[in-house]
């Protein structure tokens, strides 16, 4: 094999005119090695290697499937891979999957489009922190985009929880001002439990319940393909580069107040990019199912509490009074959505009522709740005589020395002597 200086040698001197019969006689290589060189390039040819066995190899039939499935978290294969006794690293699972998520981005897609009053697209946003009743929360952005008229709902909240889950559903219902056919979403434990393996949806109850009041029907996207609720995750990219950045707000309340704002003299007016007019223009054509004569739902947190025997439940953090009668009882617990606590005994029945407080460690006492308390008095301390018996002092030590015992009125003569 010749080196690359050999190469460029025999290639500078045929430049020169020096003929191959020459150069193989100079350099004492064949004409044909000669010829070969000048045909050829400077590099020699690269000697591909066998490539090394990879701890993965076992495992790539596997990978390759789930893959198929639609699973391209390395760290979900990872953890799959080990039970199976893969004994390798992480960086071999997600180079290999790599490749198959860069295409996956660049596949090309059909626009899904639904008929009016068809379908709404729902989804969280994460916006930072913010203070809220003096505490440090997380905020989040409830969206709920329309599929055919592309008009938008955006309410900002603290919990992404059950309770403000729904309420934020039947504030954009009332928004819209009715319901959709379908609305769909993420597999949120809030709406879904769980998926069996054979893809079947175990649903939330309460969500179902929900659902069932307002005559629409869920969907879940399938798993680790968002891409099917694009008209929403579009709307928060629009929420975010629109209306968040550089927003100014005091608190809650003040930037909702701007982001309802925003929808109705922005987000809704504008002529959107893919249809062409205003979403409030094509609201009306929507149809949706009217909401009319239902009384809202239902939407307060549930939880239970047992009582103190100081007549206190404990609840976010701080303490409300109940009568006490419900001392060290379990009790039922709903948080409403204006910022009521009520407090139901056993049958369901109200017991008490407290605003909730903010902050934490604060207390909500109601004095009529401990006025059938009887305050015993504590029983008088028994006083017992304490007899000390001297003890005889040990052999061959000296007896103690005698000490006269005098009256006390004899002090008070030396006293007044003395004066």
């Amino acid at each position: 094999m010749l080196n690359v200086e050999m190469r460029f040698m025999i290639k500078d001197l045929y430049r020169k005119g020096i003929s191959v019969s020459e150069i193989a006689r100079v350099t004492g290589r064949d004409r044909k090695t000669i010829r070969a060189v000048l045909n050829g390039s400077l590099s020699p040819p690269l000697q591909r290697r066998k490539p090394k066995a990879r701890k993965l190899d076992p495992f790539v039939p596997y990978l390759e499937r789930r893959i198929k499935e639609g699973v391209l978290n390395a760290t979900k294969l990872l953890g799959e891979i080990k039970a199976q006794g893969y004994r390798g690293g992480k960086s071999l699972v997600k180079s290999f999957v790599q490749p198959f998520r860069e295409a996956r981005r660049q596949e090309a897609t059909v626009r899904f489009e639904t008929e009016p009053g068809e379908q709404a697209q729902v989804d969280w946003g994460h916006f930072g922190f913010i203070e809220h009743n003096g505490r440090h929360r997380k905020l989040y952005a409830f969206v709920m985009t329309l599929g055919w008229s592309r008009a938008m709902y955006v309410e900002f909240t603290v919990s992404a929880d059950a309770a403000w889950w729904l309420r934020c559903h039947v504030h954009a219902f009332q928004y819209f001002g009715g319901v959709p056919q379908q609305v769909l979403h993420d597999n949120l434990k809030t709406a879904v439990l769980d998926r069996s393996a054979e893809g079947a949806i175990h649903w939330n109850p309460r969500y179902l319940d929900f659902a069932d009041y307002y005559g629409f029907t869920p969907r879940a996207c399938q798993p680790y393909r968002a891409q099917t609720k694009g008209k929403v995750e579009s709307g928060i990219r629009y929420l975010r580069g629109n209306f968040w950045a550089g927003l100014h707000f005091v608190d809650l309340p003040d930037l909702n107040r701007q982001a309802r704002d925003w929808l109705d003299w922005t987000a809704n007016v504008r002529v959107h990019g893919t249809t062409g007019e205003m979403p409030f223009d094509r609201l009306p054509q929507e149809h949706l199912q009217s909401m009319l004569g239902k009384p809202p739902y239902d939407t307060s947190l549930l939880t239970f509490r047992r009582s103190t025997k100081d007549c206190f439940v404990s609840y976010d953090g701080n303490y409300y009074s109940v009568p006490s009668a419900y001392a060290r009882k379990t009790l039922k617990l709903k948080e409403t959505e204006d910022g009521q606590l009520l407090i139901l005994n056993a049958q369901d029945e109200p017991i008490t009522q407290h605003t909730l407080l903010p902050g934490r460690n604060q207390r909500s006492a109601v004095s009529a709740h401990y006025q059938n308390i009887r305050h015993r008095a504590r029983p008088a301390k028994r006083t017992t005589a304490v007899q000390i018996r001297l003890a005889e002092p040990p052999a061959g030590l000296p007896a103690a020395p005698q000490v006269e015992i005098r009256p006390l009125s004899w002090y008070d003569q030396a006293v007044e002597v003395a004066v």
